[in-house]
């Protein structure tokens, strides 16, 4: 598994028009044709789709193509297949996971890739992704010579990958794009891709305003440290006490759970207590109750008994009345009033009276009995009533026992204990207080170094890792076999500059050569770096495209004249010396070349070819169709 991508396809489509697209071999692919076919176009389109915020220039032929595909095999995922795609007119980028031709088909949600801006929680960026896949994502690289550091950016890299005409036969180093304040992080950006170590564990050199603002907060912790220290003094306490401070923390802090559970218990207890003595107040009540009703229903059997009695009597007076009469000779008579023994008196039945005593005699009989079963209840009641009265006795003494047993037991063990308690917590909250303080001495006594450290972290030592020529003797090893295998002479030696960060061929630096020759030894430098990173298994995108590498300055496509003289001109011998051995090249990443000229034997060679005819009768016309 390799790091980076391959481009297998550029896209461009849009509403009534035919898709145009070039194909590319996974090696090496060279797309040849005059100028003007829009060779120069298929550099923007895919400088474009990985980054640039540059939209490739409306030409008259890309009228009505609105959007560009990018498909790409990544070679960092077992060759999983994506596809790149970017409105022609600027804007975000989406991605789909699968093929070019079968994004029609696609039924999920492409992922959204923001370009030219920060990632959010939900959405990321295309760097990121680029980053990601070219196994350079999280590196850092020092862009000064006070160690700040930035995130390196695939924007970053971009130089070293995609090379236009134009900056191709420059005369300043490669690696530098010229850009106001950035030598120091491109040559940052080589050393890392040369060694694979890059500037996250720098400590950078802090400014003069950061010196002073942590000089001044040095001071103020001093002055707070020094009133902690006072408070510390009138507590009887200081620094070296810290220890002793959290042993008595800690042995205050047992006793305090020790206590507290003991207390816990005892309230249960007197919860105990509590219920007990509701429980009695509660059965004295009760039986006072039951007492005022027992003497209350002795006293209404009282009242019926002597009703009873009286009705006896009265029934015994009627039985008494009733018997003497019957034996009475003369007088008037009971029942009828008339005269015993006279005429009208024979009328009357004697049996009435007899009745009447009778009826008597059984109703003082019944009234007895009830009289008996009375008695019975009122034995009842008034045993109750002694009961009671022993039962209210012992409820009443027991009742002022418990209250006195619990007034005993909150006095000998809850009060003491909640008394050691109080005495446990303001002696716990005193040393927590001076714990608190020793705690905020030591936080701005760390504050304090961190602050020495801030105004001198590297204890003056700044000599951070520079490019140096030992940093790239290998790279330029590679550099030296290619430029060999394309014929640029007999190369004796190639090494680097520190001070022009640039090569040395031969003894003669490289912005000496001419037009042609710095062509070739920029796209050597190119390739080579890339074939040293993929070689040892460091990040690169592995791709690079080059545009214009021979033909700009080749003799037969320039007139002589006093602006070039002879060492700006490739030979043909060279140009097919660089053709045969780029065609060799395999496993060492991507190599797109855009040429005028091709080989001359473009089939003989293993690379991929497209042609760019600008002719409407032969082979394809140019990138889009003319119209």
């Amino acid at each position: 598994m390799g790091n980076g991508f391959i481009i297998n396809r550029l896209i461009c489509s849009g509403e009534g028009v035919e898709n145009v697209s070039v194909d590319f071999s996974p090696t090496v692919h060279l797309i040849v044709g005059p100028s003007n076919t829009g060779k120069s176009y298929v550099f923007q389109c895919i400088k474009y789709m990985l980054g640039s915020q540059t939209k490739p220039k409306r030409i008259t032929q890309s009228e009505g193509y609105q959007d560009c595909y990018l498909e790409i095999t990544l070679l960092s995922a077992g060759g999983e297949v994506c596809t790149l795609h970017r409105s022609l007119d600027g804007g975000d980028a989406k991605l789909y996971d699968c093929e070019y031709s079968k994004i029609a088909e696609y039924d999920g949600k492409p992922i959204d890739l923001r370009v030219g801006k920060k990632p959010t929680q939900k959405v990321d960026t295309l760097n990121n992704y680029l980053l990601d896949i070219s196994k350079l994502n999280g590196k850092k690289v020092r862009r000064n010579l006070s160690g700040i550091t930035n995130d390196l950016f695939f924007s970053d890299i971009r130089h070293l990958t995609l090379i236009d005409e134009t900056s191709i036969i420059k005369e300043s180093s490669p690696i530098i794009t010229g850009q106001n304040g950035e030598d120091t992080k491109e040559k940052s950006i080589l050393r890392f891709l040369s060694t694979g170590k890059d500037d996250s564990g720098i400590v950078s050199k802090p400014k003069k305003d950061v010196i002073s603002n942590r000089k001044g907060r040095m001071e103020f912790i001093d002055h707070i440290i020094d009133e902690y220290n006072s408070e510390l003094n009138e507590k009887n306490y200081c620094m070296q006490d810290e220890s002793e401070i959290d042993s008595q923390i800690t042995k205050l802090e047992n006793s305090i759970e020790k206590l507290s559970f003991d207390i816990q218990s005892q309230y249960d207890r007197v919860s105990e207590f509590e219920t007990t003595i509701d429980d009695s107040w509660k059965e004295w009540n009760f039986n006072e109750s039951r007492l005022l009703n027992v003497e209350e229903l002795l006293s209404r059997s009282d009242l019926l008994s002597q009703h009873y009695f009286n009705d006896i009597e009265r029934l015994q007076s009627v039985q008494e009345t009733s018997s003497l009469f019957l034996e009475l000779e003369f007088g008037n008579c009971p029942m009828c009033k008339k005269t015993l023994g006279g005429d009208g008196h024979v009328e009357c039945n004697t049996d009435d009276i007899e009745t009447i005593s009778t009826s008597s005699m059984k109703e003082i009989e019944k009234i007895k009995n009830l009289i008996s079963e009375l008695d019975v209840t009122r034995d009842v009641l008034k045993n109750e009533k002694a009961f009671l009265i022993d039962e209210i006795k012992i409820n009443k003494e027991n009742h002022f026992k418990y209250q006195e047993e619990l007034k005993n037991f909150t006095s000998r063990n809850l009060k003491s204990n909640l008394e050691k308690l109080d005495v446990f917590k303001a002696k716990l909250n005193e040393q927590s207080q001076v714990k608190r303080i020793m705690e905020k001495i030591s936080s701005l006594s760390t504050a304090k170094s961190e602050y020495k450290i801030e105004i001198d972290p590297m204890d003056g030592n700044y000599n951070f890792d520079n490019l140096t020529t030992s940093n790239v003797t290998k790279l330029c090893n590679t550099i030296k076999t290619i430029l060999i295998d394309w014929g640029y002479g007999d190369i004796e030696s190639v090494s680097f500059s520190e001070e022009s960060s640039d090569l040395i061929i031969d003894g003669e630096h490289r912005q000496l050569a001419g037009k042609g020759y710095r062509a070739l030894s920029y796209s050597a430098f190119i390739i080579g770096l890339m074939q040293d990173c993929i070689s040892n298994n460091r990040g690169h995108s592995g791709v690079v495209l080059l545009d214009s590498p021979l033909c700009t300055l080749r003799s037969r496509h320039i007139a002589k004249s006093k602006n070039y003289q002879e060492k700006d001109i490739i030979s043909n011998s060279i140009k097919e010396k660089f053709y045969a051995s780029i065609s060799k090249y395999s496993s060492s990443g991507q190599v797109i070349i855009l040429e005028n000229d091709g080989p001359a034997e473009p089939g003989s060679l293993n690379l991929g070819f497209t042609e760019f005819t600008e002719d409407r009768n032969r082979g394809r016309y140019g990138f889009y169709p003319i119209k």
